[in-house]
Order: C-alpha cells, then sequence, then structure tokens
C-alpha cells in the first residue's frame, strides 16, 4: 500500500508541477502578426532573436538578457529584434539551465541568434545559437513579432 500511495502522490505532483510551467509558459508577452521591418542604424548593430515553432516545449517561455538585463523573451513561434551598441554582449537564456552566445556587435551590421529548447527535469532547457541570414530570413517570416512593452 505504501508503494502504490507513493507513486499516485509523485503522479499528482507530476501533474500539478505540468499544469503550473504551462500557465506560465503561456503567460507571455503580447504576440502580433504583423512584422515591423527594423532598419539597421549606423551606429547600432541590430540582432534578431527568434525561435521556431516546435510541440516540443511550446509551453516553455525563456526570457533573453544582454550582458544580464532582459530585453525579450521568446515563445515558440515568435522573434523579436534589439538594436545593439557597439561591442560584445553576452546574451542569455535561463530556465533550470542557461544558454548563452557572445556576439562582438558592429555598427551597421545584423545578427540572428535562433533560440530552441530541449526537455529538461522540471522544465525546459533553452539553446541559444549564432544563425546565418539565409536560414533565419525564411524562418522570421512565418513567426509573430513578440512585442515588447514600452517599445
Amino acid at each position: 500500500f505504501k508503494g502504490k500511495h507513493m507513486r499516485s502522490t509523485i503522479a499528482r505532483i507530476t501533474v500539478t508541477a505540468g499544469v503550473v510551467l504551462t500557465m506560465a509558459g503561456c503567460a507571455g508577452m503580447p504576440r502580433s502578426t504583423e512584422h515591423p521591418l527594423p532598419v539597421v542604424q549606423p551606429d547600432h548593430g541590430l540582432v534578431y532573436f527568434f525561435r521556431e515553432s516546435s510541440f516540443k516545449g511550446a509551453a516553455i517561455q525563456y526570457d533573453i538578457r544582454d550582458n544580464g538585463d532582459v530585453i525579450g523573451a521568446l515563445q515558440s513561434g515568435t522573434y523579436f529584434f534589439e538594436n545593439a551598441t557597439p561591442g560584445k554582449h553576452t546574451y542569455t537564456a535561463k530556465t533550470e539551465a542557461e544558454s548563452d552566445v557572445t556576439i562582438d556587435v558592429s555598427a551597421g551590421k545584423t545578427y540572428y541568434v535562433q533560440g530552441t529548447i530541449s526537455m529538461g527535469f522540471f522544465a525546459g532547457h533553452p539553446h541559444l545559437k549564432l544563425a546565418d541570414e539565409a536560414e533565419a530570413q525564411p524562418a522570421l517570416s512565418k513567426l509573430d513579432y513578440a512585442v515588447k512593452s514600452g517599445k
């Protein structure tokens, strides 16, 4: 009887954790199907962050930080962009695991950072990687714009 009760308790905890994570992931940034067309500024670099739609980890959202400051969030099927000052920027994403990518941003240049997710123990593990324009542009046209508050 003890083993059966323990399995039942673990199952309830697992379901509750899943519901909480799903609710947290759904309470993300507003999405827009309009695609703003930013122009790279001559004194800044333009950095796109994108995450293609995927059933795996779809309910999980993660913040993107630039040197520790939150600049946006990625949900499945979204993108956003940031005008970055020239110099080194370390962009990070964190759930129960952390991923980062460092870019030495040059003025007038455009960069693409692709976010993905893999399954972890309690939450998905984010992964960030530099992407080239040839793979990023077709993906961006299919994604919703993650509207940043105050921008």
